[in-house]
């Protein structure tokens, strides 16, 4: 058994339908084959990294603005988070004012649901859909065996976590399924690919891909700065743009150090600029470029490559080769592979 507590590492077993700690003392569910290792009161769920900055003060407005999205009030997300901001904060000072409180906050201190293992029917029902057989072969196809640069990128990045020959890899980020389906076509018939997403139902494509390709796949709801594996676990983790759409990189990038094997590889996908992700919810309050990535940077999400860069080295992951993708004009991304 692989598996650990997410926060302080004690050693899990297998007892019915929850892993426990030999004591008894902490128990975490296990919901359609899906460990549930999050810390206690988490939300299995996943909103749009930046609002949870923003509303970090007022968590019951990242409900109202997902439940409006849910009900199909608006159909452009982006303009539902901008109506909430303004309704909230006004101006860009204010805005300013909630980033620098939250530059003081502690990691631990996110924001956080009922309980942990409180899944909801719509996550139960986006997970059924997600873990149909034929949405494997989608995201296998869609993602893998087309032609242009996106497919291009997903093919390159699975021959780079691939080209080691391993028992185990770790994903961080099933999210839509196109790095784990990657990853699983060109990983060997023997090797278990573990994807860790704080989303419950995106887990579901995991074991669609499984199905569809037949590997061995297995799906964790974790959060990636609680990693809930044993030190040095594996020679392989791996990501497609995982750390952009998160929060906490420098503390993620630290449990990626410490389930990595010595000599063990980091495979990174991500945008070489965070800006292009993030400006339609800061570009109307009159925020720059260089305003936004020094804000992300600061509040301790992904911001750029030379970050990136900067707290791998800093852990002891050196970058070993990069291939740079462009998908537009605007939008640059690259493949980097780190060793430790």
């Amino acid at each position: 058994m692989i598996f650990v507590t997410p926060q302080n590492h004690k050693e899990l077993v297998l007892n019915k339908e929850c892993l426990k700690t030999p004591d008894g003392k902490e128990s975490y569910p296990i919901i359609k084959n899906v460990p549930i290792l999050l810390p206690e009161k988490t939300n299995p769920d996943w909103y749009r990294e930046l609002l949870e900055i923003i509303f970090w003060e007022h968590p019951e407005e990242i409900d109202k603005i997902f439940s409006e999205i849910e009900a199909g009030i608006i159909n452009d997300r982006n303009e539902i988070y901008v109506e909430h901001i303004k309704t909230i904060y006004g101006t860009k000072e204010n805005i300013l004012k909630t980033f620098d409180s939250y530059k003081q906050r502690e990691t631990s201190n996110w924001i956080v649901g009922d309980k942990s293992g409180n899944i909801s029917k719509r996550q139960l029902k986006d997970f059924k859909k997600f873990s149909k057989k034929h949405n494997g072969r989608k995201r296998t196809i869609t993602k893998i065996k087309g032609t242009g640069v996106l497919w291009d990128r997903y093919r390159y990045f699975a021959e780079v976590v691939c080209k080691e020959k391993t028992d185990k890899i770790l994903e961080l980020a099933t999210g839509a399924g196109g790095g784990t389906a990657s990853v699983a076509l060109y990983m060997s018939k023997d090797c278990d690919l573990y994807t860790v997403d704080i989303g419950f139902d995106c887990l579901g494509n995991a074991f669609g891909i499984s199905k569809y390709q037949k590997k061995k796949i297995i799906p964790v709801c974790a959060n990636f700065w609680y990693l809930p594996f044993k030190d040095k676990t594996f020679n392989t983790v791996c990501t497609v743009c995982g750390l952009d759409e998160s929060r906490e990189i420098i503390e993620t990038l630290k449990e990626v150090s410490r389930v990595l094997t010595n000599n063990g590889r980091f495979i990174v996908t991500s945008r070489n600029n965070a800006f292009m992700r993030q400006y339609r919810i800061l570009k109307p309050f009159g925020f720059t470029e260089k305003e936004t990535l020094e804000i992300l940077k600061d509040c301790r999400m992904y911001s750029d490559l030379n970050n990136l860069d900067e707290i791998c080295n800093s852990l002891g992951m050196k970058l070993k080769s990069r291939k740079e993708y462009r998908d537009n004009e605007n939008i640059v991304f690259s493949v980097s592979e780190y060793t430790k």
